[in-house]
């Protein structure tokens, strides 16, 4: 008897293949991985957390979305649901290691002068920013959440979030040379 041959599953849609994982399928989960782990360390790395702790922590956050693949409902990308996860973990290791720091203690501001030759590329200036200010910008700007939806990831209130926002762009606005 000939072994059963595994359906090709590369333009299969991330829900799909969420719900073939949910029912044991490792290879549907697989596929999600390939999808989604270059983005998601870039992801931890545009928040602040250096290579390798960014590689731990994307993989410790797809085991994290293996054991609960069941619980991804399809309503949005797979790659924004791992997003959400990695940011939790993210954040708990900033607060376990006491290394979000209050607003006032921000990096010094860089200052472009009168030299408009001088300018900063966006991973750079985003290092310059306090670290919640950072995670807020990011996660609206370079993963598409909601003040709202920061707001429910960070624990704080979504005025605070706004206001990170607001001053984060404000700040690279100035760091980049923006009008």
């Amino acid at each position: 008897m000939a072994p059963a041959v595994q359906p090709r599953l590369d333009g299969v849609s991330d829900p799909v293949l969420a719900s073939r994982a949910a029912a044991g399928d490792t290879g549907a989960f697989a596929i999600l991985v390939q999808r989604n782990l270059a983005g998601l360390r870039s992801f931890l790395r545009r928040m602040g957390a250096a290579p390798d702790v960014a590689d731990d922590l994307a993989q410790d956050t797809l085991v994290t979305a293996f054991e609960r693949i069941g619980d991804y409902r399809g309503e949005g990308a797979f790659g924004g649901w791992v997003r959400k996860i990695a940011a939790r973990r993210y954040l708990r290791v900033l607060r376990a290691a006491g290394r979000l720091e209050p607003l006032d203690k921000a990096p010094e501001a860089y200052s472009a002068g009168h030299d408009a030759g001088r300018r900063l590329d966006l991973d750079a200036a985003l290092e310059r920013l306090p670290k919640l200010q950072r995670l807020c910008v990011s996660l609206q700007h370079g993963a598409g959440y909601t003040a709202t939806e920061i707001a429910l990831a960070l624990d704080l209130p979504e005025g605070t979030v706004k206001s990170h926002i607001s001053r984060g762009l404000a700040r690279l606005r100035k760091d980049l040379g923006a009008p």
